[in-house]
């Protein structure tokens, strides 16, 4: 048993051994040799990059100016500015960028950006609209319809003024915001009564102002503020009819209305 073990041995050295290699790296050779088509598709391919390369370098696809559209409040060359286009190829230009810094401007609500060879850039813009002063102490800042406060600018000054004094109008973010609710009561009820362009705000009575007729109205905190109103309106067409001159309205519970 042994000696047949070790014949075994020296049979399978032998037949290891004589196993040709040659066409075994000829083999591994033909796989990972390159092909015709390999090398054209990679000769293109540095061609084409060369090309772009240039291409991006050439003073014709530079950009120096942008068409600006949309906008009314803000000079087009802030917005120009702002998009960081001057001087820039084409072809490392970003639309998404350059939108997302023109909307970092305070009246930019959102902006698109489109680009195109050779060196035509387009900005859209929408702008916020400011509806309102809120004083706050001595101080006064424009607010648009979603409570943002934006830096006064020359021009139009808005034509609804909101005096908080004690500052409690605030939603509690950072940067300061106009409670949304308010300003969306206050935009209602100058619509509803276009007499009306100065409001209130305080820890007592919440929103209120001075109704044409004479009586103080007292709206609350900023809930439900557009069902407030349409009773309200329905409330004075009574008091108006009947000949009655209350000194106040008080809405400022969900519960129930009161005047006096």
């Amino acid at each position: 048993m042994p000696a047949t073990r070790s014949r075994r041995r020296r049979q399978m050295h032998r037949y290891a051994i004589s196993t040709p290699l040659a066409p075994l790296v000829r083999e591994r050779l033909r796989v990972s040799a390159w092909s015709p088509a390999k090398m054209v598709s990679l000769l293109l391919l540095g061609v084409l990059a060369y090309t772009l390369y240039m291409f991006s370098y050439d003073y014709a696809f530079f950009v120096y100016e942008a068409s600006i559209q949309g906008h009314r409040l803000l000079p087009a060359e802030a917005i120009y500015e702002a998009s960081e286009v001057d001087g820039w190829s084409i072809f490392w230009l970003s639309p998404r960028e350059i939108a997302e810094r023109v909307e970092a401007l305070p009246y930019v609500k959102s902006a698109v950006a489109h680009c195109q060879v050779p060196h035509r850039v387009v900005i859209e813009v929408t702008e916020r609209v400011p509806r309102l002063v809120w004083r706050v102490g001595a101080q006064e800042f424009w607010v648009d319809d979603e409570g943002v406060v934006l830096t006064p600018l020359e021009g139009q000054r808005p034509p609804l003024l909101l005096i908080d004094d004690e500052g409690r109008a605030a939603d509690g973010r950072e940067p300061p915001r106009l409670k949304t609710a308010l300003v969306e009561g206050i935009l209602l009820v100058a619509d509803s009564l276009p007499e009306i362009t100065q409001f209130r705000y305080d820890r007592q009575w919440g929103l209120f102002f001075q109704s044409p007729h004479g009586w103080q109205v007292a709206l609350g905190y900023g809930e439900e503020l557009p069902y407030k109103v349409q009773v309200l309106l329905r409330l004075e067409e009574d008091l108006l009819a009947t000949g009655q001159r209350p000194q106040l309205i008080d809405l400022r519970f969900s519960g129930g209305m009161r005047y006096r």
